[in-house]
């Protein structure tokens, strides 16, 4: 970079005693794309939105083309040709795409709004990034992956030079994954830059022109993704070495006791006749392009929804057709859902109130609660599931992503459950915070004989992670390899055959 177009000298930003930044100063310059990394906390979503204007640093300054700039709300910067694509979906869910994609920007003649050019435009900016959506559509009918897309149109149809996305792939799968990289890139050929956050390294090194490093609030390094390692990359994060699990594949699981049979299930316009096993201390992955059905089968299986057809087994007792959340609660088997943040946590309580809430009837005494049991037994899952936090009364919501997701496992392992069906446990979650929550999982199959059915986007993930894999496509079972013997390329070929 001889050149920035855009540049941050110096950014501090502090809360009371925390600084969520120290002195970071970072540049981008035209037809780059600048990669962003750190664990969770690492001040990355505070520095984009001090460049986008959502909140104003304590001090240090912002340059564009050289001349100095302040940003008291979102639309100085898109003036600015700043626009963001956020990793929280941030749409209104009862307008249509085309809508969402021109809130604010709509074409008008005269004091009027004109729609035919308003959803023209909006058409067009959405056919850069995907094409199968249909502008027409309501928000709200949209999977989470096609509101992602939508949302990455809407920041390109500002007309921005400079675009911000923040895990933009988080929820989408690789098919979807390679549509965006081709908009980026093609918008980095006609001199857009872009300053791009993942949490998948993988991505990054693919993509990226340059990748700096922030490591609790400050700039820490910058890295040559042509010469760097994801190792090398995780190391910088850290600030230490951490330890992948890639732990070896379960041995004579045919011979285990079958705890989940799931034969012929059928729900009509999302799955059909799915069936597979899960043994007792197997991780079974399921994978999956988007709209393969994996999310749907999870929820029918839990009795969120009821089936049209086919059985579901649990321990060898058939599960009533019309079963509810609470009736595979009671029998041992839960689902983790996919959105940690909506459905997950309770962002007002603490976290000893989240890790036991469904476990509060086992601390009840004459009178009141007894609140020491509880937190004792609390301490006994922090410690197991090795949760970093400062006191159990602290607000669940002040633990990062990875921490979080531990505490909702830990509450589940407190109720004795025994089958798990995780779905996206690890999404927006830093890598180092992803290998301990793969290694705490495989620990607790294999010595304590927990279950887990894993539902996830990202590949390499499922291969890590499971001892078999169910690829779904389009609301079938294609087959149901064993993970040692398959590659992320052998899955996405059966996925789409």
């Amino acid at each position: 970079m001889t050149h920035p177009i855009f540049e941050a000298r110096d950014i501090t930003k502090s809360y009371g005693v925390v600084h969520a930044l120290k002195g970071v100063s970072i540049g981008i310059g035209a037809g780059e794309i600048h990669a962003i990394i750190g664990e969770n906390g690492a001040g990355k979503s505070t520095l984009m939105s001090i460049f986008c204007g959502k909140i104003r640093p304590s001090s240090g300054t912002l340059h564009r083309d050289g001349e100095q700039v302040a940003f008291a709300r979102p639309l100085d910067a898109q003036r600015a040709g700043i626009s963001i694509a956020p990793q929280e979906i941030n749409l209104v869910p009862d307008l249509t795409v085309a809508e969402n994609i021109m809130l604010g920007a709509h074409e008008t003649t005269g004091p009027a709004i004109d729609w035919r050019k308003t959803r023209r435009k909006a058409l067009r900016h959405l056919l850069e990034i995907d094409e199968s959506i249909d502008p027409a559509s309501k928000v709200h009918r949209l999977s989470k992956a096609q509101q992602q897309l939508v949302q990455i149109a809407r920041a390109a149809a500002t007309l921005a030079r400079i675009l911000i996305l923040d895990e933009p792939t988080a929820a989408l799968t690789s098919r979807e994954t390679e549509k965006l990289f081709s908009y980026v890139r093609r918008f980095r050929a006609e001199g857009g830059s872009v300053f791009y956050i993942s949490h998948r390294l993988g991505e990054i090194l693919e993509l990226a022109d340059r990748i700096t490093v922030l490591r609790d609030g400050a700039h820490v390094g910058e890295l040559d993704p042509k010469t760097t390692t994801k190792d090398e990359m995780v190391r910088q994060m850290a600030g230490r070495v951490v330890g992948r699990g890639n732990p070896a594949p379960h041995v004579g699981l045919e011979a285990r006791e079958v705890v989940l049979k799931v034969d012929g299930l059928t729900r009509h316009g999302e799955f059909d006749d799915v069936s597979f096993e899960l043994h007792r201390g197997e991780i079974l992955g399921v994978s999956g392009l988007i709209g393969a059905g994996r999310t749907e089968v999870a929820k029918c299986i839990f009795g969120l929804t009821q089936a049209d057809g086919g059985t579901v087994e649990l321990f060898g007792e058939r599960l009533d057709a019309r079963r509810s959340p609470l009736d595979c609660i009671a029998k041992g088997l839960v689902y983790l859902p996919e959105e940690r943040k909506q459905e997950g946590i309770f962002p007002l309580l603490s976290i000893a109130e989240n890790m036991t809430m469904p476990s509060l009837d086992r601390f009840g005494g004459l009178l009141r609660m007894r609140t020491a049991d509880m937190l004792r037994e609390v301490d006994g899952f922090v410690e197991r599931l090795r949760i970093k936090l400062g006191s159990p009364a602290d607000p669940i919501t002040s633990l990062s992503g990875g921490n979080q997701q531990k505490v909702i496992i830990g509450r589940w392992l407190m109720r004795n459950a025994r089958v798990l069906i995780m779905d996206e446990p690890t999404r927006g979650i830093d890598v180092a915070a992803k290998f301990e929550i793969q290694n705490e999982l495989r620990r607790f199959t294999d010595r304590e004989g927990l279950s887990i059915v894993f539902i996830s986007s990202e590949l390499e993930e499922v291969l890590d992670v499971s001892d078999r894999i169910v690829v779904m496509h389009e609301g079938k079972v294609k087959g149901i390899p064993a993970a040692a013997a398959a590659t992320q390329e052998s899955l996405l070929q059966l996925a789409m055959s």
